[in-house]
């Protein structure tokens, strides 16, 4: 109902006058006249009732900001009257018009109906009329807290529902990431245990073609993992260790069956040439898998020795890779036990002590001392089948044949797991005699 009035200047410093519907009620049509006058110049809808019931019929049908009522009136004055209406509509502005003799039923009013002012007969129009303003306002200044409030009300409760709602989303979307993150979880675990039992194969694949039948690379690969735990190494590299001992004989699948059979420290320097390949060969064909970039590098290395006189790179001390080095040991240690490395077998205690005698020269200090410190744990020596590759001059009678043995047009000549007798020895030797053949024989003591 309340009404700004523009201004008549665009920019004026005085406040914006506000107007309003004001119903008057007065038994006398002289004043209900002079009261509508007045207003209107102001800009106020005016409405006029003669009696206190005819206002509340009127009050019934229709919404106002301010009832003006006289106080004498027969039958309703305006004591019960604007009590009447501070009853049925309290946000309406009561304002009451009196005498100076009515000041004991005034009061009355003032207790009773709660009016906002009572204005002395005769009026001052120019004060009416700032009264009644003065009435908009306030009127207005609560309409508009009321109206905040009850906005304030209603975003509150639909920020609870947004809260509520929110939070459920939250709760589901949770739940959802949750199950992917469960999924992902489960299926880089499938991934990754596929992953290495893949080369756990490779390692197995490797042991076969170089005739290994004793998990040569699972042995070399639970050494150096304990050798480097000992030492402080974190877990990602302890990883790129294992990785690395499982499949660090990798390049010798391409190497000719004459080098695979020979003890290295039996083998000609064209041979050593050619069987020395296999560490470059090796990183050649695990770079590109990054996985596996870092144990490349250490398979590379694996055969530089700490006083520099290794291969391929004569890597010297701390510029060899720490788990080349580890590698490095444990793999002669157990070529030792085997005699791979130098065509017979040593027991634990003389492979300990070449390890010990060429420390600073093939060998780090600090990996020796872990692996020794270790080594008990291993019980390495036990694990190792004592299988040499030896010249048919240097089998004897009583040793167990390793592996199958066949003549020409691969013909079997005597099955692996025999005992090999004077008289299949002397019949080799002739069978050999003259040809070009290998004379190697892989043998268990």
């Amino acid at each position: 109902m309340l009404a700004q009035q523009k201004t008549t200047e665009e920019f004026s410093d005085e406040p914006a006058r506000l107007t309003g519907t004001i119903l008057c009620v007065d038994d006398e049509s002289r004043i209900l006249m002079s009261l509508k006058r007045v207003f209107r110049r102001f800009g106020h809808t005016i409405h006029i009732a003669n009696s206190g019931a005819e206002g509340l019929e009127f009050l019934e049908e229709n919404s106002v900001d301010i009832v003006m009522s006289d106080m004498r009136m027969p039958e309703m004055d305006g004591n019960h009257f604007l009590t009447e209406v501070a009853t049925r509509w309290p946000d309406t502005v009561r304002m009451l018009l009196t005498g100076y003799s009515d000041m004991e039923s005034t009061v009355g009013a003032i207790n009773n109906g709660s009016i906002y002012r009572y204005i002395a007969k005769p009026w001052d129009d120019n004060d009416l009329s700032l009264s009644v303003q003065r009435a908009l306002e306030t009127k207005h200044l609560r309409d508009e807290h009321r109206r905040l409030n009850a906005l304030t009300a209603q975003q509150n409760i639909q920020l609870q529902e947004l809260n509520q709602s929110l939070e459920e989303k939250v709760q589901v979307r949770t739940k959802e990431l949750r199950l992917v993150a469960e999924q992902l979880q489960a299926s880089n675990s499938q991934i990754e245990q596929a992953y290495i039992d893949s080369i756990a194969v490779f390692s197995r694949i490797i042991g076969m073609r170089e005739g290994e039948s004793t998990a040569h690379g699972e042995r070399i690969a639970e050494a150096a993992d304990l050798v480097a735990e000992k030492m402080g190494i974190d877990e990602a590299a302890r990883v790129d260790i294992r990785y690395a001992a499982l499949l660090h004989d990798i390049g010798k699948i391409g190497l000719p069956d004459d080098l695979l059979k020979t003890p290295y420290e039996t083998l000609t320097d064209d041979q050593k040439e050619v069987f020395q390949q296999h560490s470059t060969n090796g990183e050649a064909i695990l770079v590109t898998l990054a996985p596996l970039n870092n144990a490349s590098q250490i398979i590379r290395s694996h055969h530089e020795q700490y006083g520099g006189g290794g291969y391929p790179d004569k890597l010297k001390g701390e510029e060899i890779p720490v788990g080349a080095r580890i590698l490095g040991v444990v793999n002669e240690f157990d070529d030792l036990l085997s005699g791979a490395m130098q065509g017979t077998a040593m027991d634990t205690e003389s492979a300990i002590a070449y390890l010990n005698s060429n420390i600073e020269r093939r060998y780090d200090p600090a990996v020796v001392d872990a692996f020794i410190a270790i080594n008990h744990n291993l019980k390495q020596q036990e694990k190792v089948n004592k299988e040499l590759i030896l010249n048919i001059d240097n089998v004897e009678p009583g040793m167990i044949l390793a592996e199958d043995v066949y003549l020409r047009e691969n013909v079997l000549m005597l099955r692996s797991g025999q005992e090999l007798t004077a008289t299949f020895i002397a019949k080799f030797k002739s069978l050999k005699s003259g040809s070009s053949e290998s004379k190697l024989l892989k043998v268990r003591t």
